[in-house]
Order: structure tokens, then C-alpha cells, then sequence
């Protein structure tokens, strides 16, 4: 397993920056932070990722590990992903809960065509 630390790039300037309301503070995030985060607090709200009960330091260590090296994506963009999730974690709002669709690979649902386009 390569340990060689994630490529980086030079964080943008400040115009470039969006405003994230955290709790009672405010963080000023690059794109791909923001993107991260946006990411993470949906990941934590889409209840068809059902968390452990009770939760213990061991899974959260686990979940954050993983996440903080998951090569396909940047070590900017892993952090704000796990800042979402712990950010979501925190405030659990039970509004915030959905559910994603989930479609079947395999399934396909048609009609039969009306008669007069199978004359045609």
C-alpha cells in the first residue's frame, strides 16, 4: 500500500471561497472543501447508511480513517467530506433524513405499445 502523502494543490484565494455556517461559527472553504462537506452531511442524512448502535470510537475511528484516505478523491476534499458527516453527526436533525432511490440494475419495466403504433 503506497503511504506516500495525497497530492495537494495551493489552496485558492479568498474570493474564491465559500462561507459555511458550522454550528456557531463560520468556515471559509474552497470549492473542493465545500464540495467535501456538502458531500458528508448528505452521506450522514441519506438513511440508507444506517449507523451502528450503539456508536462506538472504534466505528467512528474506522469511518474516518477510510475516508480520510480514500484515493479517489483529494485529501482536501476526504477532509471536508468527514467535516460534513461529523457536522451532520452533531446537529442530527431528524428533518434532514431521506432516503436515496435506489434503482435495479437489471429491472426494466415496459408497456406494450399501443395497437395502432404496432401496425406501423
Amino acid at each position: 500500500m503506497d503511504t506516500a502523502p495525497c497530492q495537494e494543490r495551493e489552496p485558492s484565494d479568498m474570493a474564491d471561497r465559500e462561507t459555511l455556517e458550522v454550528g456557531n461559527n463560520t468556515v471559509h472553504a474552497d470549492a473542493e472543501f465545500a464540495d467535501g462537506y456538502c458531500n458528508g452531511s448528505l452521506y450522514y442524512y441519506d438513511t440508507n447508511h444506517q449507523l451502528p448502535r450503539p456508536l462506538t470510537s472504534e466505528a467512528v475511528s474506522l469511518f474516518m480513517m477510510d475516508n480520510l484516505c480514500d484515493e479517489r478523491a483529494t485529501a482536501r476534499w476526504n477532509a471536508g467530506f468527514v467535516f460534513g458527516w461529523i457536522t451532520a453527526l452533531c446537529e442530527h436533525n431528524p428533518e434532514y433524513f431521506f432516503t436515496s432511490l435506489v434503482i435495479a440494475e437489471s429491472t426494466r419495466h415496459t408497456e406494450p405499445l399501443p395497437k395502432l403504433l404496432q401496425e406501423a
